[in-house]
């Protein structure tokens, strides 16, 4: 027996194919996240672990701040502190694994906290 098919029926293989592996690919693509998508909010108290973390790491400019966790690793923040609460920087904070990134500049989209 001979299978044969026609020119229609190809089309339309080759067209869910290019279509299922587009949204694969793109399902997959995707590793680059807006800094609101990765720390999602809404502001927190530092917490405790936090707290000792940045006096360990002799951090002092944070004496004013507030976090946000991360909405892909739950043990890291995005930490906004000041000291005369009209300068902000930014600090990314993992306790647990020992990492500190900053002071840095506000990330785009993530507007300082309006409390204090």
């Amino acid at each position: 027996m001979q299978f044969q098919l026609g020119l229609p029926s190809l089309l339309r293989c080759g067209l869910c194919l290019f279509v299922l592996t587009s949204l694969a690919d793109s399902t997959y693509a995707r590793t680059s996240f807006s800094p609101s998508e990765l720390y999602p909010g809404p502001w927190l108290e530092v917490t405790q672990e936090v707290r000792d973390f940045l006096a360990d790491q002799k951090i002092s400019s944070c004496n004013e701040a507030a976090a946000r966790q991360s909405s892909h690793d739950p043990g890291e923040y995005l930490l906004y502190c000041t000291e005369d609460e009209t300068h902000w920087t930014s600090w990314r904070v993992r306790p647990a694994t020992h990492m500190l990134h900053g002071p840095g500049k506000l990330l785009d989209g993530i507007p300082a906290p309006g409390n204090y």
